[in-house]
């Protein structure tokens, strides 16, 4: 056998030789080609959906499905090298690696990739104050003032379930927040992520959740809907220190059916309503405060009064094995409790 055109006798790509295979065109690129990209959140139009991917990769995919192939290609793959999705003309030289009778054969080309910017429906939706439903994220007694600080973990947990979801939903989006009497309005695009979170505060928080629809217009002839979601937080919370029965007790667990309280100065657990009028709040968790060890023994430990730099010595509770540098008390009616 040997090559029609030149009459080789090396080997053939169907009925030439590689060397007037190589001479003529086994790939055809566009004059150009457009990849969109969001100028909000930088995500990127690939086919019909708006992704968190690389500029790169698809204007590759739009290469591939825009270049024309020799009929002896099997298959090629463009190689596009990194360049910044900024707005404009970008010439590159790219690569196209073609297959061609099981060998790969690469071909340079240089190349127009043109950026252009558009918003994403999320975006769009967002910009506009878009959102289908509204957590209200509450704790009884809770000024607005003191809102970001209390609620901070529960806060941070939201904003990493909208982060996780804006992988996949064009609607998982913070439109805003609001702080307000007892608590923080949340207005998130997706309604199916407002009930996610409003579920995750239920399982890790032990929040009372309801929630209730409201009509705010109609599109093709069907009612549009926004959602009220209310999470109510416990009052209090774990690590919190009541009193009960005029003792003094660490919150373990609470949530709106059960509170577990551990008696500070024995470790006895007591189960008991959240209701419970015996129970009375005595500091916030966030109020404890690190008393320095001076010495201890089996029965007592001496720290210094974290107020007055006194040293003053307070019953061991026998749940405490191991002793660090500092233990955690409150003071409570002018006497130091170790809790």
């Amino acid at each position: 056998m040997f090559c029609v055109e030149c009459g080789s006798e090396e080997r053939l790509y169907g009925h030439i030789c590689r060397k007037c295979l190589m001479s003529k065109d086994l790939i055809v690129a566009p004059e150009y080609t457009v990849v969109q990209v969001c100028g909000s959140c930088g995500r990127v139009l690939d086919g019909a959906a708006w992704k968190f991917t690389s500029h790169e990769d698809v204007a590759a995919g739009i290469l591939t499905k825009e270049t024309h192939a020799h009929s002896q290609v099997q298959s090629f793959r463009w190689v596009i090298p990194d360049f910044p999705p900024e707005k404009g003309e970008h010439r590159l030289k790219c690569t196209a690696i073609a297959i061609i009778g099981g060998e790969e054969l690469e071909q340079q080309f240089d190349l127009i990739i043109r950026i252009r910017f558009n918003n994403c429906p999320s975006c769009s939706r967002q910009s506009g104050d878009y959102y289908e439903a509204i957590i209200q994220l509450r704790i009884d007694g809770l000024l607005a003032r003191d809102a970001s600080v209390e609620l901070a973990e529960e806060h941070n947990t939201i904003l990493d379930m909208v982060d996780e979801a804006a992988e996949t939903d064009e609607k998982a989006f913070l439109t805003k927040k609001t702080p307000v009497q007892g608590g923080i309005d949340y207005y998130i695009g997706s309604v199916t992520l407002g009930r996610a979170i409003a579920a995750k505060m239920r399982a890790r928080y032990g929040a009372s959740v309801t929630e209730s629809p409201s009509v705010v217009g109609q599109k093709d002839g069907n009612d549009m809907f926004r959602n009220s979601i209310r999470v109510k937080l416990p009052a209090l919370r774990e690590g919190d220190i009541v009193t009960f029965k005029k003792k003094i007790h660490v919150v373990e667990t609470s949530d709106s059916k059960m509170l577990i309280l551990k008696n500070a100065a024995n470790g006895q657990i007591v189960r008991t309503s959240p209701d419970d009028a015996k129970v009375k709040m005595v500091a916030k968790y966030r109020d404890i405060r690190q008393a320095v060890v001076v010495s201890h023994d089996s029965s007592g430990i001496q720290v210094l009064d974290p107020d007055s730099m006194v040293a003053v010595t307070l019953s061991k509770p026998p749940y405490m094995k191991n002793i660090g540098e500092t233990v955690p008390v409150i003071r409570y009616d002018d006497a130091l409790y170790i809790v």
